[in-house]
């Protein structure tokens, strides 16, 4: 089973880090796309939102980092430190989401870069279909509608 807490400070750091790690192929250039620097990007996660540390059986195992926006939760990143990826870690942190959001706000909402299918494919599998492709730093803009109890068990 997992847990989630707020992240401190310096969790937020290890965050950024594993993103920049796992997101090495597209995230510089994407930030170059939007005229951001890298430590714009990092004031923005310290400052927009909430990361949380995602934690099983009291091991630090990855972050989830979003922000509420009207109606719409945004998942800005998920990171699952590799020695625990494919392990249902993102699956389980996802529906956990759908689950606390349900009822409260009509869909959650993230991107992923094209390059990164798996990512793609579990969003998918879990109910999040396509309603933006941008062409320019080509990332796919995917929702999940939230309607209550029926989306939260919809996984």
């Amino acid at each position: 089973m997992l847990t989630y807490q707020p992240a401190t400070a310096e969790q937020v750091d290890e965050f950024l880090h594993l993103l920049r790690l796992d997101a090495a192929d597209y995230l510089d250039s994407t930030m170059a796309l939007m005229g951001m620097t890298w430590s714009q990007f990092a004031r923005l996660v310290k400052t927009v939102g909430q990361v949380f540390g995602i934690y099983r059986d009291g091991l630090l195992v990855g972050f989830y980092w979003t922000e509420e926006r009207g109606r719409i939760v945004h998942l800005h990143g998920l990171v699952v430190r590799r020695a625990y990826q494919g392990q249902g870690i993102g699956t389980e942190t996802l529906t956990m989401l759908a689950r606390r959001y349900a009822g409260l706000m009509d869909a959650i909402e993230l991107g992923v870069h094209e390059s990164n299918v798996r990512a793609r494919v579990l969003y998918e599998r879990l109910g999040y279909r396509t309603v933006k492709y941008l062409t320019d730093c080509r990332f796919y803009i995917l929702q999940r509608p939230l309607a209550g109890a029926d989306a939260a068990g919809a996984a």
